[in-house]
């Protein structure tokens, strides 16, 4: 690797899906080679349409961020092999992408890593839209993991 990089610090934008734990996987290898600690970013995005008919939005992402906390026992026992400890966060936001790059820039982010998630036809241009905003969007490194 060269100078310019440094991995110590990976990125893994998780949702749950099976791309998001093939990207854990992932950076998990990695991590331990390269003795990494890994920061898992889960985004609620609070302005989408249906949340302009929710009643209370506190209570929904309450809800949402427990439902996440849930899946994150079940991947424990995953990640304890991990030499540092696996950290994660929960971010309100109007739009993924943006969220992820500017947490990235703001924690020094040395490298992200994506897993691609199976998608239906009529979802590829929206995929490839939020994978070419990240892209703009970091200033660091991605890698996608099919």
């Amino acid at each position: 690797m060269g100078d310019n990089f440094s991995f110590d610090s990976i990125l893994v934008p998780y949702n749950a899906t099976s791309g998001a734990k093939r990207g854990l996987m992932a950076a998990m290898d990695l991590a331990e080679k390269i003795d990494g600690q890994i920061t898992l970013i889960t985004c609620i995005e609070s302005s989408s349409l249906a949340s302009f008919f929710r009643k209370n939005k506190k209570d929904e992402f309450e809800k949402e961020r427990k439902i996440i906390q849930d899946e994150l026992e079940n991947i424990e026992y995953d990640t304890k092999k991990l030499k540092k400890p696996l950290k994660h966060v929960i971010l309100k936001s109007s739009f993924a992408p943006d969220t992820i790059a500017e947490y990235a820039e703001e924690n020094k982010i040395g490298l992200v890593v994506i897993g691609q998630t199976k998608i239906l036809p009529t979802e590829e241009k929206y995929h490839e839209r939020m994978a070419q905003y990240l892209l703009r969007g970091l200033s660091c490194p991605i890698l996608i993991v099919k």
